[in-house]
């Protein structure tokens, strides 16, 4: 399943954490936001494949504009 990462508010981007290509697990950090003088972390929802990113260091990103794509991981199959 392909899952997009949205930004809630309006934010700067202080750092951008992967790759593309990146391998990362439910709960890894990806990107640093900023606003209002807050840092807010923005984490993998799942585990998979970081196969876009849509956002750069110190850009700003709208609320409801993407920030990353994840591809999950498939679950194995049974033996």
């Amino acid at each position: 399943m392909t899952i997009k990462i949205e930004a809630d508010f309006d934010a700067n981007v202080l750092s951008v954490v992967v790759e593309l290509g990146s391998e990362v697990n439910a709960g890894d950090l990806l990107v640093i936001l900023e606003s209002m003088k807050m840092e807010i972390p923005v984490v993998a929802p799942v585990s998979g494949t970081v196969t876009e990113i849509y956002v750069t260091e110190q850009g700003i990103v709208k609320g409801g504009h993407a920030i990353a794509v994840i591809v999950e991981h498939s679950e194995q199959a049974p033996n």
